[in-house]
């Protein structure tokens, strides 16, 4: 449990770290005392992390033919209530720099987006005098999307006719394409083995946090765990208390054509407590996803030398989309 303690813990820290962040206008900006305005990025979705050099939002998307479009806005943000002219805003691809110093910050291994995945609707924008924004499109072939590594656009705002902010005015965008398995789930689950104690057993349960299938391929899937921010297959205590499996990625490979589950396995290549998946192909009704409801239906072996399986007969009711 000492995670879930960890995980309170930075839970009261990032909320201090936010009150004193300059983008967060509910805890910092007074629009009557702030200072000059300045050109940035309007949040468009909730930043991935307080108290980097720049943001990063993050997007994911379904696989279709025709290219997604990502509204951006470029705001004139401060005490003023709107531009007192015509102001020229250029926008253009941030350096290699950028990402480098993101995955330094947050132990991160993003990648700069090839070109000829993406398109920006315009290279400047005008916010005309008397508004306070203006908005473009970041347009993705997600057909392109190459699922097992995390790509990211980082866009720079540049303007002679403004001063554009230090921390806002560059901004990453990480886009990740989802296939038809990708959402998130409740997981309800029994858990049965002969020598795990502590662990409830042949008791149907349903998990206290939500759970994801994230794309990792056009017809492959790791399970996070919400409760935990990790890829940490989901368990219940005994006594009824929330957990999770440590070094434990489950790796789910569907059939494409036919929605049935073919495989799994540890997405952890050699764990150090030797713990594999295995999937139990003699269940009956089971693993598969139901197309008509979203539903996936699965049951496997978390094997673990010295121990007897555990066998893991889950139903993962889809919620909505990631």
């Amino acid at each position: 449990m000492k995670k879930i303690l960890y995980k309170s813990l930075a839970l009261v820290f990032a909320t201090v770290a936010l009150s004193s962040c300059l983008k967060d206008d509910s805890y910092v900006i007074d629009p009557d005392k702030a200072a000059a305005n300045v050109i940035d990025f309007q949040n468009p979705t909730e930043i991935a992390a307080v108290g980097t050099s720049n943001p990063l939002y993050i997007y994911s998307f379904p696989i279709v033919p025709t290219p997604t479009s990502i509204d951006l806005t470029v705001s004139y943000s401060g005490a003023e209530d709107a531009a007192p002219k015509d102001i020229t805003v250029n926008i253009g691809v941030a350096s290699q720099a950028v990402i480098d110093t993101y995955n330094t910050e947050q132990s991160k291994s993003f990648l700069m987006m090839p070109s000829s995945w993406y398109t920006l609707s315009a290279t400047s924008v005008v916010i005309p005098k008397g508004k306070k924004t203006a908005t473009f499109k970041l347009n993705i072939s997600t057909t392109k999307i190459d699922l097992t590594k995390p790509y990211v656009v980082p866009l720079k705002l540049t303007s002679t006719d403004a001063v554009v902010s230090a921390n806002f005015g560059t901004a990453l965008f990480q886009i990740g394409a989802k296939n038809k398995f990708d959402g998130v789930y409740t997981w309800v689950a029994t858990q049965s083995a002969t020598d795990r104690p502590t662990f409830l057993m042949n008791t149907e349960y349903t998990y206290g946090y939500e759970v994801q299938l994230r794309s990792a391929g056009s017809n492959t899937n790791n399970l996070w765990n919400s409760a935990f921010g990790d890829f940490l297959i989901p368990l219940v205590t005994a006594t009824g208390g929330i957990s999770g499996l440590g070094s434990t990625n489950l790796e789910i490979t569907f059939d494409e054509a036919t929605n049935k589950v073919v495989s799994v396995k540890n997405g952890i290549a050699a764990p150090s407590n030797g713990r594999s998946m295995t999937l139990d192909q003699t269940a009956v009704n089971s693993n598969y996803f139901d197309p008509a409801t979203k539903n996936v239906y699965l049951t496997f072996f978390l094997n673990q030398p010295n121990f007897g399986p555990l066998k893991y007969t889950v139903k993962m009711l889809y919620k909505k989309s990631r």
